[in-house]
């Protein structure tokens, strides 16, 4: 963090960015939870007579979703710039409703995914904590004693900005980064199985075959 007077510190925003990204963590964590539980608690209930199969679908695919957006809104709120996007493993275009249920049952990112929006809810707990015990000394230093020269060399301000930075890092740490290239989709491997024709310099039409880009 880049030295900063306390006028800096009472303007630029990050005090506030810093603090909704801890306070606001718990009840987006609360939310999520909320959701996974109706949705694998109907959805796996209502699945036995297959009624449920599609909410159990969706909600797969939601968590997925829900951490990968978890993830760059806590980034966007702390102002941090190069925070990763979260790797997507499978492409189900194409896929009917079995094979897209393997698809995300089988995959690493979606297990990940529920880990991640599972142990937030204890990390926002401790996260919650810290915004509401900083709030008194934040407030001494930075309006009270910074005014009457007393410098105390923004310790406080460290302390929250360090505090929401790092909680937000390790609970990005169960989520894969981007790597490689992204695998073909069902879809895209059959259509470029699929015959073309191809008319030559001399008028004759004759088959060819697609090549799927590796």
């Amino acid at each position: 963090m880049a030295q900063r007077s306390w006028m800096d510190a009472l303007t630029d925003g990050q005090i506030l960015r810093d603090w909704v990204s801890l306070f606001g963590s718990l009840w987006f964590s609360l939310f999520y939870i909320t959701l996974l539980a109706l949705g694998f608690g109907v959805g796996g209930s209502l699945s036995l007579i297959l009624i449920g199969l599609p909410l159990l679908l969706f909600t797969l695919a939601g968590t997925r979703t829900l951490a990968a957006m978890d993830r760059k809104l806590n980034a966007a709120i702390l102002g941090l710039d190069d925070e990763p996007d979260t790797w997507d493993d499978i492409d189900p275009r194409g896929a009917n409703l079995g094979e897209r249920l393997g698809m995300y049952l089988g995959s690493g990112v979606t297990w990940r995914s529920l880990i991640y929006l599972l142990l937030k809810l204890p990390i926002s707990v401790i996260a919650f904590t810290l915004s509401m015990l900083i709030l008194i000394p934040l407030a001494v230093e930075v309006l009270i004693l910074a005014p009457l020269t007393i410098d105390m060399r923004l310790i406080s301000v460290r302390a929250l900005h360090f505090s929401a930075v790092n909680l937000h890092k390790l609970n990005t740490l169960i989520l894969p980064s981007p790597k490689g290239k992204r695998r073909p989709s069902r879809l895209e491997l059959v259509e470029a199985e699929e015959p073309r024709y191809v008319l030559d310099d001399d008028g004759e039409i004759y088959m060819a075959k697609r090549k799927v880009e590796q």
